[in-house]
């Protein structure tokens, strides 16, 4: 009886196991805290491969044993194990994960957990990048990383931008950050780049140890960039869309013309005084006072060419995949019309990605963006289009004078007597600059997993850009006609490839030592050519540059071609200590053609150390604090933007007279220098991370310290040498900085708020110019300046300072100006401080008075969400900086040449003996840099509003629809500032390290507002 008892027992158990072991289909959905559901969940069977995702509805099926434990996963959310224990029905619910501990950041050649960072990064997803609707990926940036400015250097549509990550190194050498598009690596990518709606994440490398793996191009910072790429398990079509309307920001107050007419008598008066209507002196060009009457206001030039201007955009998506095949494939179509006439963008993009396991040792992965634009642009600055641009013309162009004459044609010339100027509304209409530019991006690689943990990845990419430029200058515009209609075209192609190897390990030991290995060789290739032709005096303007053959002279043509390789190997070793303590060390040896021979390789090595202190037993007992961490980082970086072939000496055309015929020759225009080598960068860094009360608080803070030397610079030479400069490796400069983020999880039941904060603090130096003892002439201001440069290189002091004369009020009466060391000058003009006491005012009394950098910037953005309404409020600004508006040089130099601001009003005369506004004076006054000109450019910015509605799911499903959102938005709603000008964010001449916050007649900022929707099935 025992024996068959016992045999039952074996049966019955061998059944348990048979049972236990039989998988069983596990249906189930998962949602967020709020109910939501959760698409691209993954979903895996702990110990397998098996796994899946959700579906748009948050929906999932897998095959599981009735005993086993399904995971599951999501960026964003606290990863939860849940048993299956013999169900079929499997409801999940999945807590946000406030601080992302476990999301992975993309760094050089890989990605990590953000908990196991050691270097100093900043993250921006793409939920940050919609908040606000750009145009350009780099404005999604501004004022959401702490250490990275981001201004716009043109407000023009499609116009470029500014970014310093931690400050600029570099005196004349590149300042822009290195991008890496979806692993492929570009400089100063301001062109028709990648469309905002279709980018993932963007992560930015602060400080040595992140950006070090790109050595000779990490310098001045990496901008990693990764495109939306498809999801297994979840098809989907995501339309997005918004249109808006951009309105001129700030109109600023000039004279009417019975204004300027008054101006211009006083202006005659003052400087001919008693000799007016004297025998035999010539009758100056005054106005009679019912002259004045009978011009009433006269044209306003800026109502002329200032317009409200759509904006729009159009963005469809497919995506989706199996567990074997993924793919994304969005096209998207943006236009934006200009403020200013006849200027717009137009930019038309599509992408594809894809990746496929073509077994369980191959991956194949293909990211293609191919992008077409075309711009109508305006010249706009003081110094475009000839003789000034359309900007620079509504300031000053004379509003006496009416937009058309009495035949219809437009107003040739300003003013008699008046400055010579193109009809600024003729300029923006009758000119044409349209730019054409087609770009390809894309890049092909190939895993090969050779055996658990070792992974060897080939990729091939290209970037193609081929631009055309048709330029047309009529004679219906004042600067047109002295060449009766001036045509040209430019064409130019450029081709660059890229080949990276890379070989990676990863090894985890007895649990608590995990080791990641990288190696890898790269090479990358460009060359680039362009050809441009002119031709002017025209017979007709009717064909503008559609024709060039049929104008009667042809201007020498011109074409340019350079190449350039860049040869690097590279290698990096991870090291995670229990979680506890993690090192990084990773190194790159790279070869440059762009140097001498002998300097062309060098390396960058870096070193960074972790230590996570929440993760130590005796932090159990601290509750408040989840999350500990300490950061510290050592290394180089390099710099290699200079141009091409600039160790080299040069050869430059020119022409002789040989018996009346012109012979074209070759002579030297550059002297070599063989020793020319890298400017590189050593980076010092701290930081500290934060979580308290489960992450609800995180705080980040970094302090740094870079200091670059051998700065690349054109150096003067002695007029015997017969060359005027030389590129030499000459001095140091030294950038030091505070960065301080803190995010808030404020509210999180129904209602929640979340906030987001930022600040940096940087202080730019330069430590040392070589040989170069002197002040060094900088800042291209303008050819008017009687004094020359607009600023200065000093040892102890930043880039980018201002340099001139000290404004002390007004002189009064003719013993002041005889006590003064203005001995020549008249009661009602301007008084300048004698600074070194020797009785004299002259260019030895000139001071700094003021910098382009700012002392801190910031941002500052909070969400609030409830039900299905979502509000975002994002500010962002800067402070301490200073604006060299060289506006005010025309504008208020009361000559009666061109027109005024209305701060002329309160001009100086006897019966109005003011301290701040000269008299009137048609004889003028040297153009010289005064602190007049500099003027404070800190501002606090509303930058964007957005009010947006979620449909409820409820309601979708009813419709067949995953999510439906409607929103309004409004951009620079509110600007406070000091500065007189359009709009303190700018910068006449773009990336110029040496120019930078410099205003003559850009191109204003707008206010936008705009309606979009997404709409997802």
């Amino acid at each position: 009886m025992k024996k068959k008892i016992s045999l039952l027992t074996v049966f019955l158990f061998a059944g348990l196991l048979v049972a236990t072991a039989q998988d069983i289909q596990v249906n189930g959905i998962v949602k967020d805290a709020q109910g939501e559901p959760l698409p691209g969940v993954s979903v895996k069977l702990q110990g397998t491969t098996k796994a899946t995702s959700t579906t748009a509805k948050g929906t999932f099926t897998l095959s599981a044993p009735a005993a086993g434990t399904l995971i599951f996963r999501s960026i964003g959310f606290i990863t939860k194990e849940q048993a299956v224990n013999n169900r079929q029905q499997i409801n999940i619910t999945l807590e946000a994960d406030n601080t992302n501990l476990d999301e992975l950041v993309v760094v050089g050649y890989g990605s990590v957990r953000k908990s196991d960072l050691t270097g100093s990064v900043a993250s921006i997803s793409s939920k940050d990048i919609k908040a606000t609707p750009v145009a350009s990926l780099t404005q999604a940036i501004q004022g959401r990383a702490a250490g990275v400015r981001v201004s716009q250097s043109s407000n023009a549509p499609g116009g470029g931008m500014n970014i310093r990550i931690r400050g600029g190194n570099s005196i004349q050498g590149g300042n822009e950050p290195l991008y890496v598009i979806d692993g492929y690596p570009l400089y100063n990518e301001n062109g028709p780049g990648i469309n905002p709606n279709d980018v993932e994440s963007m992560e930015i490398l602060k400080d040595a140890s992140a950006a070090a793996i790109y050595g000779s191009r990490g310098a001045n910072g990496v901008i990693i960039i990764t495109t939306k790429r498809g999801k297994a398990g979840l098809n989907r079509i995501q339309f997005e869309s918004y249109y808006g309307i951009q309105k001129l920001r700030k109109k600023l107050d000039l004279l009417d013309a019975s204004q300027l007419a008054t101006l211009v008598n006083d202006g005659i008066a003052n400087v001919n005084g008693d000799n007016i209507g004297k025998p035999g002196y010539p009758k100056p060009l005054t106005y009679t006072d019912a002259q004045i009457a009978a011009l009433g206001k006269g044209t306003d030039w800026q109502d002329e060419i200032f317009q409200t201007a759509p904006i729009q955009n159009y963005q469809l998506t497919f995506s989706g995949g199996t567990d074997k095949s993924q793919y994304a494939v969005a096209g998207n179509y943006f236009s934006q019309g200009g403020i200013v006439t006849n200027s717009d963008f137009n930019r038309g993009s599509v992408r594809v990605n894809l990746d496929q396991q073509l077994s369980s040792k191959f991956k194949f992965s293909n990211s293609l963006t191919v992008t077409n634009s075309k711009s109508n642009s305006v010249a706009t600055d003081g110094d475009g289009g000839g003789n000034g641009g359309v900007v620079y013309g509504a300031l000053f162009f004379s509003p006496t004078v009416p937009v058309y004459d009495a035949q219809g044609d437009y107003s040739m010339n300003n003013r008699p007597g008046g400055l010579l100027i193109s009809n600024p509304l003729a300029l923006a209409k009758e000119r044409t600059n349209i730019e054409l530019k087609t770009r390809l991006l894309g890049n092909t690689s190939l895993e090969y997993k050779i055996t658990e943990g070792l992974t060897l990845k080939t990729m091939f990419g290209a970037n193609m850009a081929f631009n055309k430029t048709n330029f047309y200058l009529p004679r219906t515009v004042y600067s047109g006609l002295a060449t009766n209609g001036r045509a040209e075209i430019t064409n130019s192609r450029y081709f660059e490839w890229l080949n990276e190897n890379t070989l990676t390990y990863k090894k985890v030991i007895s649990k608590i030592h995990s080791f990641n290995f990288l190696v890898g060789y790269t090479f990358q290739n460009a060359n680039y050519e362009d050809v441009k032709a002119s031709a002017q005096n025209f017979a007709s303007d009717i064909q503008k540059y559609n024709n060039m053959g049929a104008a009667q002279q042809t201007n020498p043509n011109t074409s340019n071609a350079y190449d350039w390789s860049l040869r690097s190997y590279l290698g990096r070793i991870n090291y995670d200590l229990d979680s506890k303590y993690l090192f990084t060390l990773s190194g790159r040896y790279d070869g440059s053609s762009r140097f001498g021979d002998g300097k062309k390789y060098s390396f960058f090595p870096s070193g960074s150390a972790a230590w996570r202190l929440s993760n130590e037993p005796f932090m159990r007992k601290l509750t408040a604090v989840s999350d500990l961490k300490f950061r510290a980082s050592y290394g180089l970086t390099g710099n290699q933007e200079i141009g091409q072939y600039q160790s080299l000496g040069a050869l430059q055309t020119d022409g002789y007279n040989f018996g009346n015929v012109i012979v074209i020759g070759y002579a030297p225009n550059r002297i070599a220098n063989p020793n020319l080598k890298w400017e590189t960068t050593a980076q010092l860094n701290f930081g500290v991370d934060l979580g308290l009360f489960k992450n609800r608080i995180t705080l980040t803070t970094d302090w740094y310290q870079k200091k670059t030397k051998d700065l690349l610079y054109n150096v003067s030479l002695p007029i015997t040498s017969g060359f005027s400069t030389s590129l030499q490796n000459i001095g140091k400069v030294k950038n030091e900085g505070l960065e301080f983020a803190v995010n808030t999880v404020n509210l999180n039941g129904a209602f929640q708020w979340n906030t987001n904060f930022n600040i940096s603090f940087n202080k730019n130096k330069i430590l040392d110019l070589g040989a170069v003892t002197d002040d060094i002439p900088s800042g291209g201001a303008s050819g008017h300046l009687q004094l020359g440069s607009s600023g200065i290189l000093r040892v102890g002091q930043p880039i980018g300072v201002f340099y001139g004369l000290v404004t002390d009020g007004i002189f009064q009466n003719a013993a002041e100006v005889a006590a003064s060391g203005q001995k020549n000058a008249k009661p009602g003009e301007r008084r300048y401080k004698d600074v070194n006491g020797d009785g004299v005012v002259n260019s030895t009394d000139r001071v700094i008075l003021g910098h382009a950098q700012p002392d801190y910037t910031f941002g500052f953005t909070n969400n609030f969400s409830y039900k299905g309404f979502d509000l975002s409020i994002f500010i962002q600004g800067v402070q301490g900086n200073s604006i060299f508006n060289l506006n005010r040089y025309e504008m208020e130099s009361m000559t009666g040449v061109s027109n005024q601001s209305a701060t002329v009003l309160d001009r100086w005369t006897p019966a109005n003996p003011g301290n701040d506004m000269p008299r009137a004076s048609s004889a003028g006054s040297p153009y010289q840099v005064t602190s007049h000109q500099i003027e404070d450019g800190s501002y606090i910015r509303l930058k964007n509003v957005q009010l947006g509605y979620n449909f409820s799911p409820g309601l979708l499903k009813r419709i067949r629809l995953s999510n439906v959102k409607v929103y309004i938005s409004g951009q620079n709603l509110i600007t406070k500032t000091k500065y007189s000008g359009y709009d303190p964010e700018v910068s006449r001449f773009g990336q110029d390290n040496l120019s930078q916050g410099t205003d003559y007649g850009s191109y204003p900022s707008s206010k936008i507002f705009l309606v979009g929707i997404n709409i997802g099935l």
